[in-house]
């Protein structure tokens, strides 16, 4: 074994994931490829709410899944299992977005003993849940041992919104598996992608990957495709959700259908393809924590533009900060997509290379050691 990559393990884990999939279209694709990492350097358990197919072991001591399909009967099942883990020595609880399974853990924890750690990433106070939802999650927020989140300005929202301490707020970047990202477009044939979606070869393509809902700025899209109609360009849109029909509604009323290719969800194991096939990516959410798609983007050396919400500015490099324009401004955003429609490869070419560099700091192997730190 070549020493240089051994670490000592210092403690025992419990890793939950809300969902494990290998087609999965969502961003637990990789944490997949965070808990095979941090596996490397500690000792975990896998806990999985609910799971597809044949399940990858992710270097784990062992992966546990809950049986039950009814949410009330999947709660009690991992409230026992934490409970059994707690008494094998599990101390600590890495919760990864599941608001449920952060619940279970502090009811084990603060009969049993442990820490909870309550991973959440994004602005959840800008819409707001029902009553009773509202509760409880605020309640959690202030009941977990430490909450985890993507950058140093979440971190300032979170406790001012929830009332936390940012004793206990803690920072860890996003990650993405940098060689493995890469590799997945270099099998796959981008020019047999283009042809298969009729593409030509003069039109530009600006790609959309995202969920079509409100949060995610789908319903500016027709008037951002509308708005460029003008230019040589075709838009890729991955993704749907609840204004999918709102959105092509009105590109069919605007005869803009043409201009469109609507592909759905797309396996995040294979989207790296319609990266390396965009010219420009487009992020026009309204909400947003550490975008995982401008990472995506970034390391496919993708020129995008995105609104200003979120951490976006910190997580981008200098080079990209002026095609981040203010929330809800259309004419700006599409301004700026016109501004990189026009650049040539030369013109392109620095900000390819920023984004190159910028995101090697948030490769999967760096984030591990970030992670394995949250326990020290």
């Amino acid at each position: 074994m070549n020493h240089d990559l051994m670490v000592e393990k210092i403690k025992t884990i419990c890793f939950v994931v809300p969902e494990y999939r290998r087609d999965t279209p969502t961003h637990f694709n990789h944490v997949y490829d965070l808990v095979r990492e941090v596996s490397k350097l500690m000792d975990i358990y896998v806990y999985i709410e609910r799971a597809e197919g044949v399940i990858d072991f992710l270097g784990a001591k062992e992966v546990l899944v809950a049986k039950s399909k009814n949410k009330f009967l999947s709660f009690m099942e991992s409230i026992k299992i934490f409970y059994c883990l707690r008494r094998f020595g599990v101390s600590d609880f890495y919760v990864h977005y599941s608001f449920r399974s952060a619940c279970a853990a502090l009811l084990v924890t603060k009969a049993f003993g442990g820490r909870v750690f309550y991973w959440n990433c994004g602005e959840p106070w800008k819409y707001k849940r029902n009553f009773f939802r509202e509760f409880f999650e605020r309640l959690v927020y202030k009941m977990i041992d430490y909450l985890v989140t993507g950058t140093e300005s979440l971190k300032e929202n979170y406790a001012a919104e929830y009332g936390i301490s940012k004793e206990k707020i803690k920072v860890m970047p996003n990650w993405i598996d940098i060689e493995k990202f890469k590799v997945q477009s270099l099998k796959l044939q981008v020019d047999e992608l283009r042809n298969s979606l009729n593409l030509g070869v003069e039109r530009k393509i600006v790609l959309f990957a995202h969920r079509l809902s409100k949060r995610k700025g789908a319903h500016y899209l027709a008037e951002i495709i509308k708005a460029l109609k003008n230019e040589k360009a075709v838009f890729i849109i991955i993704g749907d959700g609840s204004e999918r029909r709102n959105v092509k509604l009105k590109i069919e009323n605007w005869k803009l259908g043409d201009r469109v290719r609507w592909l759905g969800w797309v396996p995040n194991s294979d989207i790296s393809l319609y990266y390396a096939l965009a010219d420009v990516f487009i992020m026009p959410s309204d909400e947003e924590g550490f975008p995982r798609v401008l990472l995506e983007a970034m390391v496919m050396g993708k020129p995008f533009v995105a609104f200003d919400v979120g951490g976006v500015r910190e997580i981008i490099p200098p080079e990209c900060q002026e095609f981040v324009v203010a929330g809800g401004s259309v004419e700006q955003f599409v301004k700026k997509v016109k501004t990189l429609l026009m650049l040539d490869s030369g013109g392109k070419e620095p900000l390819q290379r920023a984004e190159l560099v910028w995101t090697e700091q948030f490769d999967v192997k760096k984030i591990a050691l970030a992670f394995q730190q949250l326990f020290i």
